[in-house]
């Protein structure tokens, strides 16, 4: 009886510490194992009758536990343990961000700014705001401000009348224009490119664009045979065009000797002028592409030569001044 239970015993051990590794994902020596004591089970069961009740009680108390686990890996290669493959293969909740990479992709995406960042992106959105202002005739309000730094002209400036014409062509002091909407005489159209700007910068804040760039400093020259403007200036949106018009924002040479030799009993053989410094504040709705208001401030230097008014005349007149447009209350 007793070698009866040992063999029962036994067969039942096997059945256990095969169905335990199986259970740790053994291969097929595993399995070859587990038929095999399943067949020593059933003879075992076959000699010695109902065994259940004599084997329950022995099986805790006479075999540690501890050789369950020993017995098993001694026939299994440690290559085939694949306790080392199932965290790629069940692909734990750690490498689910990963895979999916939602969370920190999408907020990176989201915070992504569409702003133009190269002097020709800049340029080109800023040539399309004014462009904007001007093609739909929206609304403005227009300040322009002139500081006369230095001018000299000998015993022309003598004469009052002289002093007050010059000041009043150069714009010399703050001059306002209420630009209604649907009309347009105060601003022109912008070409600028990367080649015309030093600086170029765009700052995206809440849904608005705030451009600056300094353009390049230019020469312009006019006289009997010609006329020349190389300023980037001319391209900016300011108001400027050809003849005599106190309303041009940016007057260069063309516009000066043409005044001047207008007037009766006035004229100058030449005139050079140089701009220097100028700056571009511009701020755009960054969803609409549309101008909310707009700052440009330069510093200009003329130059006459041979310069006649009645009966007195010069051979040299020169001045330098700053000028500050601004546009504002934008009404589409």
């Amino acid at each position: 009886m007793k070698n009866t239970i040992f063999q029962c015993v036994t067969a039942i051990i096997c059945v256990v510490a095969i169905s335990v590794t199986g259970m740790l994902g053994l291969n097929k020596i595993a399995d070859a194992k587990l038929e095999a004591a399943k067949a020593v089970a059933d003879a075992a069961a076959q000699s010695a009758g109902d065994v259940s009740s004599d084997a329950t009680g022995d099986v805790s108390t006479d075999v540690p536990s501890g050789d369950v686990s020993t017995d098993v890996p001694s026939d299994a290669p440690a290559t085939d343990d694949p306790s080392a493959d199932a965290p790629a293969t069940d692909a734990p909740a750690t490498d689910a961000p990963a895979t999916d990479a939602p969370a920190g992709n999408a907020g990176s995406t989201q915070a992504a700014s569409n702003a133009p960042k190269t002097a020709a992106e800049i340029t080109a959105y800023y040539n399309n705001a004014i462009n904007k202002v001007v093609d739909s005739k929206a609304g403005f309000k227009k300040s322009r401000t002139t500081v006369m730094n230095n001018l000299e002209g000998g015993k022309l400036l003598e004469i009052d009348l002289v002093v007050k014409m010059v000041n009043d062509f150069l714009g010399v002091g703050t001059t306002q224009w209420d630009n209604k909407k649907g009309e347009q005489n105060n601003l022109s159209k912008a070409s600028l490119t990367a080649a015309d700007v030093t600086q170029a910068s765009c700052a995206d804040k809440n849904g608005v664009y705030t451009i600056t760039m300094t353009l390049k400093d230019g020469n312009s020259s006019a006289n009997g045979s010609g006329n020349s403007d190389n300023s980037p200036l001319k391209r900016s949106g300011l108001f400027v065009g050809k003849g005599d018009k106190k309303a041009f924002d940016y007057k260069n040479s063309e516009n000066i000797h043409t005044a001047i030799n207008g007037v009766d009993n006035t004229s100058a053989e030449s005139a050079i002028e140089k701009v220097t410094g100028a700056k571009i504040t511009a701020v755009i709705d960054s969803k609409t592409g549309k101008l909310t208001s707009l700052t440009v401030t330069w510093n200009w230097y003329v130059e006459l030569t041979k310069v006649k008014y009645l009966v007195v005349s010069i051979n040299q007149a020169k001045g330098n001044a700053t000028t500050t447009v601004k546009l504002t209350n934008v009404q589409w």
